[in-house]
């Protein structure tokens, strides 16, 4: 009988081991390249699998490959390379030295506002740079926003301020969501450039937040020059598009950062959600942007 318990105790390690050699390894392998390639700052070939779960997973992606096109894959992976080598060139340790160094020189020689405004450029660029999560909170968000339109009053003075408004009882709830990273910002900047810089007078930037059964919606209003209704039809059109190549074409009125920001969107959540504008000549512009609610998000790390 102890034989017989040890001979299925050997056998149950030996599948064990098996398993994780078969199954466990080569899911972690691909799970791996493939969280990597989401979050865009990665080179691996997707399409060149170290492992093949199945003929099925296979033929999968050789459809996808021939579907896509070499064009579209060079371009994509172009994209990536683009980011990596910009990433690689800003050393953020040698950014934050440098900018801390200044901020210290500034202080003792008496200049405070200088100091502040490269400590504030310093957490700006720390958010962007060095926090590589795709998924943040609302919270972040808004602080970054905060340090944004910050350096932006160091530049424009008083001509431009800004003000976060929640429905009731809803601010610490909606500040606990996820949202993907760096969506506010771009449209914000958007705004500033476009709405308030050529207006006479203060500008003023209102992101209001309101939290639905499943759809957090977040407008971002100026009171900037707006835009008649032959160009507000015309952008809305551009937001339908998702391709990488087509955003070239947004650079004349709503800017590369905001197609980046919509495609961003439809692209993780689908075509449901991503951004609209409302807008009227001489009035201001509305920017509605829609993001399924988020509670939670799946650790980014691989242990």
């Amino acid at each position: 009988m102890r034989i017989v318990l040890v001979g299925l105790a050997v056998e149950h390690i030996a599948l064990i081991a098996v398993m994780h050699q078969v199954v466990i390894l080569p899911l972690k392998s691909i799970n791996k390249v493939y969280r990597a390639f989401s979050r865009g700052y990665s080179t691996y070939d997707i399409f060149e699998q170290p492992y093949e779960l199945s003929k099925e997973h296979a033929l999968m992606m050789r459809q996808m490959r021939e579907m896509l096109g070499q064009k579209d894959i060079a371009e994509l992976y172009q994209s990536q390379a683009e980011y990596m080598a910009l990433q690689n060139q800003i050393n953020p340790h040698f950014l934050y030295n440098t900018l801390e160094g200044i901020r210290s020189e500034a202080l003792i020689g008496g200049l405070p506002m200088v100091g502040e405004m490269t400590e504030t450029l310093a957490r700006f660029f720390r958010y962007t740079i060095s926090n590589l999560r795709s998924m943040v909170t609302v919270e972040d968000e808004l602080l970054n926003i905060r340090h944004y339109c910050t350096i932006q009053r160091f530049r424009m003075g008083e001509k431009i301020s800004y003000e976060v408004i929640f429905d009731e009882g809803q601010e610490q709830e909606i500040k606990e969501l996820f949202m993907p990273k760096l969506i506010l910002q771009p449209i914000v900047e958007n705004a500033i450039r476009h709405g308030i810089e050529p207006i006479i007078g203060k500008g003023l930037i209102t992101i209001r937040f309101k939290l639905l059964a499943s759809r957090l919606i977040i407008i971002i209003s100026d009171n900037g020059v707006g835009m008649d209704d032959e160009q507000l039809e015309e952008l809305n059109e551009k937001m339908k598009i998702t391709r990488r190549q087509d955003n070239d074409t947004l650079q004349e009125r709503g800017g590369i950062a905001v197609g980046n920001v919509n495609s961003r969107i439809k692209l993780l959540f689908g075509q449901d959600y991503g951004l609209r504008f409302y807008s009227k000549a001489g009035y201001g512009t509305d920017v509605e942007i829609s993001l399924p609610v988020m509670k939670e998000v799946e650790s980014m790390e691989e242990r």
